[in-house]
């Protein structure tokens, strides 16, 4: 049997529309109005906000903000992705417990990982899980282009694990998360499941989610306004199985979500009560792996998730950078292939200027430490589908590795944004 790497990164940045701040609602108090604004306020959102629907937004923002803090030492960071080298796991892992992070990392590998990807995990005391393959799935019938079943036992997009074999790995795994989180009692804080492979931290997040005023129960985050849910990604599977339209939403990325233990597991349930519809009908079960992202944003835009609040692109502790990093890398491999050079020396001229691996004019780094920041100059916690940027960041992220990330803890006295000015 070929091997095969577990790993759900494979959620193309979407574009997201423009946003804006809701409205007031018709029969709220003045102190409730007063509240949702600073916390939008606070939250530095202001007219870039934007919900399923206003006044559910509201309402999950005075709910969800009732608990502001997490302890970060009680909080986990969950994922699968297994068949992977020691290098994927040291900038995954490496990078997290470099912001000072000491809550639990749960990660899944392979059953027959190296020798030398163990013992890193074991150094960095990550809980280890494995995720088998089953056989073959126990079901049959997803629907291809022209209306034919097709045999999910011989398509690319169907892997099945031993232990829920009724569920494509892209679902499953949120079951797993699930098995973890009920087999970690002292994981009682911030929860982030998420994407392995794709992702590096430059803060801890859940500290990060404290000081911006964003611990809920269900944290989504919003991709680039340059993409939405009119993408074929959400539009084609919502409407080939529920016979819904979402029209031109904010694409919310299901590679990295994150809340409070309880919205985290209430999150779960609903995602499974989901796929169970999914799996019963011949029409939603679609040959494509990325359809928990479908799921997911239906989801949202029809308000089955309980107090779960949209965070604006580059707001949040969550920066999913996959769509604008592929078009600076479209244009960067043209801008080589003009000049003749490679793609490797376009923007870094001299191995002493490493650190300012993108030009300034696309406005995503600090210049002084290459680290990828939100909106406000402040670093971005986690930063997502970084792998878009291609081997733009690769000289970057190599040195970032041998010197231990020794940007990722913030100096007292000074934030990114005054470096860069």
């Amino acid at each position: 049997m070929a091997k095969v790497h577990y790993e759900f990164d494979i959620h193309l940045s979407q574009d997201i529309a423009k946003t804006h701040l809701p409205p007031s609602i018709n029969g709220q108090s003045q102190h409730e109005k007063q509240f949702f604004h600073e916390q939008a306020a606070k939250q530095d959102i202001k007219k870039d906000y934007y919900s399923n629907d206003d006044k559910q937004q509201q309402h999950n923002l005075l709910t969800a903000s009732k608990s502001n803090h997490w302890d970060s030492s009680k909080s986990a960071v969950l994922g699968l992705a297994t068949g992977y080298p020691r290098y994927v796991y040291e900038g995954f892992v490496g990078s997290l417990r470099a912001t000072g992070f000491s809550g639990h990392i749960i990660l899944a590998i392979a059953k027959n990982a190296p020798d030398d990807v163990v013992s890193y995990l074991k150094e960095q005391n990550v809980t280890m899980k494995h995720v088998e393959r089953a056989e073959k799935c126990t079901y049959d019938g997803a629907i291809g282009e022209k209306g034919v079943p097709i045999d999910m036992n011989e398509s690319h997009e169907w892997n099945c694990p031993k232990d829920y074999p009724d569920y494509k790995i892209t679902w499953s795994r949120f079951l797993y998360y699930r098995d973890w989180l009920n087999d970690c009692p002292s994981c009682t804080d911030g929860v982030i499941l998420t994407d392995v492979r794709d992702a590096f931290f430059q803060r801890d997040p859940f500290v990060t989610a404290v000081e911006r005023n964003q611990v809920h129960p269900l944290m989504v985050f919003q991709e680039s306004p340059e993409t939405d849910t009119e993408h074929w990604l959400t539009d084609w599977p919502v409407s080939a199985c529920r016979k819904h339209k979402l029209g031109k939403k904010p694409m919310l990325c299901s590679g990295s979500v994150m809340g409070s233990r309880e919205g985290i597991l209430d999150y779960i349930d609903v995602m499974e009560e989901e796929f169970k519809y999914w799996i019963q009908r011949e029409n939603c079960r679609i040959d494509n792996r990325g359809d928990d992202q479908s799921i997911h944003n239906y989801l949202y835009y029809t308000n089955r998730f309980k107090n779960a609040v949209s965070i604006p692109h580059r707001h949040g502790p969550i920066h999913v950078v996959g769509y604008q990093a592929a078009r600076i890398f479209e244009n960067a491999t043209k801008e080589a292939k003009d000049a003749g050079v490679g793609i490797g020396q376009i923007f870094i001229k001299d191995d002493n200027n490493w650190r300012e691996w993108l030009p300034r004019k696309y406005g995503l780094i600090d210049t002084n430490t290459g680290l990828i920041v939100n909106e406000d100059g402040t670093p971005s916690a986690q930063v997502h589908q970084y792998d878009r940027f291609g081997p733009l960041i690769s000289k970057w992220e190599n040195e970032m590795k041998k010197q231990g990330w020794p940007y990722n803890k913030e100096k007292k006295g000074t934030t990114n944004k005054e470096t860069q000015e």
